[in-house]
């Protein structure tokens, strides 16, 4: 049995055949003139509603011949495309073979074997053809015959004349007025080297958004420039000394919702669905006549906007990143990257990566849970100091409190740091990193112990963390985000719909369990201004040391949203804020997402989270312990979610006393397979964790203490502090207290 080719080797053999065989398969083929170029035609961004939001389209400026360009800009785009540009045919064998030894190694497309010649087939002629091997064939061809009719100064001059350098910039004259304010005439080596750099990836090289990637970029140009002998090491150090001084990002294509627009063209520039490299995928997302129909209702966006101006509106105010994210559907509906997109074009809900405090310990929760730690699992919350392998790690408290031992959902609630630094150490942080991940983070996450408290280097967007807390509200289940409901062409044939495919990520009674906890961080936590009349709300809080990033991220079975607040030119302490002295996420950001939530929900009946009764198991449980009964304790059975059913039997008479906790969410009577889903489940009797040693100050706040990447929350005034919720039967006719420091709890 043969095995199939891989494509490095494929396309090895479609080079080769068009090397050697050309001049017989050119004879099949129409003379160049005769082929059509397939002219460009804008494309259209609509919102959900049919709305349109945006035309995109090339913009191009006066030619330039080739002999008006400088010499040092014609090697810079040699040295960075096509090496051996003056001495192939128009497919270059040998930069295939080193291509595909490098994806090979890479195990993924890391390098691209297509010559200046063949990049100039694709755009000019082929723009909108799917990557088949039959195309890669007729490019190859087609790159042979332009180069027999064709100077390599004409072809190279086309090239430079059409290329995409990105900012909507075509050509050469295009990119230099866009970047440098001048011809290209008058671009200098730095400059030249600069703009050559960024025609492989012209969006995440963009300049003016990522100028240290452009800048390594640009040297290893000047490098390669070097290697060929065009330039001296001499002249190479010396451009390199030049600073990336590139002009104001022009204004983006006319749209009510710019952030929301660039977001959509990043993301499909990033789609390797739609071509090969950034280039390729530029040319049919500005070219292509695409009609690009997206998830955000404008009804949401509104609403969305209205929340964030309604706490927080004068441009002296921190800026909002907030993100909604349908948890059934993955689709983004609403998105406020900033307060002005001219002042600030980079998009707070997107692209902005920050630390999340506090509310990273969802990730552990969930990894503890799903290792079978119940909500009433002991942890030792007190302060200490932990030998990682990156050395000490000094982990402290609100105000140096010592509570001792807590129960997991009294840890959550009250976001004890001494407790969630223990349990990520005995889980394992890879094991909680790659939970994120599957959950839906996308920004990379260092795999080190303090990314419990939230120390994520260098941090996490708001859509990271509403799309990660829409898995807890599917059950468990990711569906990925995305702005991108359906592409058509021109003619409205559907060419792409994103993959709404949901994938298991946690077991659905793990994810119920973690919900269930998470609530009490809403109903008697640090989120309690998040709360929502009529509906059940889980979330977390988060804030970051010297009060610089603040965070809500909460979800309801229907909704996961998300909400930064702080300061996009970096980590700027927010104190004394329209009445706030610190700006925690249990302030700013749990009430405007909690404005926002009640107003997107307002025509939606109340649902309840909810788990199947199949994900029950009915175990005898010691009313006292919540541990499995055995012949010297007395059990009753219990539907247990089973994500969190006890292996340990209650302690025997003899045994030592220690202090106990007891899960909660068991339903004490077992479920009637007629019955609907159990949605919310009994809670039981357990001992509270001792009260924090520190009392607060006079006005009902502390001062701060905080732990690097996670300081505390705000009290609540007594206005928005919740009454203590009612007693609950317990089996054993008791009554269930609630944990001490209710609303007042502090992170």
């Amino acid at each position: 049995m043969t095995r199939p080719l891989r494509a490095p080797a494929l396309l090895l053999l479609l080079a080769l055949l068009a090397s050697a065989c050309g001049s017989i398969v050119e004879l099949e083929l129409p003379e160049l003139d005769a082929v059509p170029r397939d002219p460009p035609e804008q494309s259209i961004v609509y919102d959900a509603d049919g709305n349109q939001l945006a035309v995109l389209r090339r913009e191009f400026r006066e030619r330039i011949d080739i002999e008006e360009l400088p010499q040092h800009l014609i090697d810079a785009v040699v040295a960075a495309e096509d090496q051996r540009f003056w001495i192939h045919g128009g497919v270059d064998a040998r930069a295939i073979v080193r291509a595909a030894a490098a994806n090979l190694a890479a195990g993924g497309v890391e390098q691209g074997g297509s010559t200046i010649s063949q990049q100039l087939v694709k755009m000019l002629y082929m723009p909108n053809d799917p990557r088949t091997p039959s195309t890669k064939v007729r490019e190859a061809l087609l790159a042979r015959q332009i180069e027999d009719e064709r100077s390599k100064e004409d072809i190279l001059g086309e090239y430079l004349n059409t290329v995409y350098f990105g900012n909507g910039a075509y050509g050469i004259e295009a990119a230099a007025e866009t970047y440098f304010r001048k011809a290209a005439t008058d671009l200098d080596l730095a400059e030249s080297a600069l703009l050559t750099a960024i025609i492989r990836a012209p969006e995440s090289l963009n300049p003016t958004r990522e100028p240290d990637g452009a800048r390594l970029r640009r040297d290893l140009v000047l490098d390669a420039m070097v290697e060929l002998g065009s330039i001296d090491a001499e002249a190479a150090e010396a451009a390199k000394a030049a600073s990336v001084d590139v002009a104001p990002r022009p204004p983006s294509p006319p749209t009510s919702e710019p952030h929301w627009v660039d977001f959509v063209i990043r993301t499909l520039l990033d789609d390797p669905t739609f071509g090969d490299d950034e280039a390729e995928r530029a040319q049919r997302v500005f070219g292509g006549g695409l009609r690009i129909h997206t998830t955000l209702r404008p009804q949401l966006q509104a609403l969305a906007r209205d929340a964030v101006a309604t706490h927080l509106p004068d441009a002296s105010d921190p800026e909002v990143g907030l993100v909604h994210v349908d948890p059934g559907t993955g689709h983004i509906l609403a998105a406020v990257g900033g307060r002005d997109y001219d002042r600030q074009q980079f998009d707070l809900a997107t692209q902005a990566r920050r630390q999340p405090g506090s509310a990273f310990k969802t990730f552990v929760l969930a990894a503890a849970v799903t290792s079978g730690y119940g909500p009433g699992h002991l942890i030792d919350g007190g302060p200490a100091t932990f030998d990682t392998v990156n050395g000490p790690w000094k982990v402290r408290n609100y105000l140096g409190s010592r509570p001792g031992l807590v129960t997991l959902e009294e840890a959550t609630w009250a976001s004890v740091n001494g407790a969630f630094a223990r349990l990520i150490l005995e889980l394992g942080t890879g094991r909680v990193a790659a939970l994120a991940r599957a959950m839906g983070v996308q920004s990379p996450i260092n795999e080190d112990a303090p990314i419990a408290l939230g120390g994520v280097d260098p941090g996490v967007s708001p859509l990271d963390m509403a799309a990660a807390y829409a898995t807890l509200a599917n059950g468990g289940e990711r569906v990925p985000a995305t702005p991108i409901d359906r592409i058509e062409d021109a003619d409205g044939a559907v060419v792409h719909r994103p993959d709404d495919r949901g994938r298991r990520v946690l077991d659905p009674s793990a994810a119920f369990v973690t919900t269930k906890i998470l609530q009490g961080v809403v109903e008697n936590g640090t989120g309690v201004r998040a709360r929502i009349p009529g509906w059940e709300v889980a979330g977390k809080t988060g804030t970051t040391q010297s009060y610089a990033d603040a965070w809500f991220v909460g979800y309801t079975p229907t909704l996961a949203a998300s909400v930064w607040v702080g300061r996009p030119e970096g980590r700027v302490p927010m104190h004394d804020i329209r009445g706030v002295r610190n700006v925690t996420g249990g302030s700013f950001p749990a009430r405007i997402w909690r404005s926002y939530a009640t107003a997107a929900l307002v025509d939606e009946q109340p649902v309840d989270f909810s788990l199947p009764e199949e994900y029950y198991e009915i175990v005898e449980l010691d009313p006292e312990t919540g541990l499995r009964a055995a012949p010297w304790c007395a059990g009753e059975p219990t539907a247990v979610p089973r994500a969190i059913v006890p292996r340990e039997t209650c302690p025997s008479p003899t045994a030592v006393p220690t202090r106990t906790a007891t899960p909660v969410l068991v339903c004490p009577e077992t479920p009637s397979p007629d019955e609907e889903p159990v949605a919310l489940c009994e809670e039981r009797t357990r001992t509270p964790a001792p009260a924090q040693t520190t009392e607060p100050s006079p006005d009902g706040t502390a001062e701060p203490d905080p732990q690097p990447g996670d300081p505390p929350e705000e009290q609540p005034t007594d206005d928005e502090r919740p009454p203590p919720p009612p007693p609950s039967p317990s089996p054993t006719g008791g009554e269930v207290r609630p944990t001490p420091g209710g609303g007042g709890a502090t992170e």
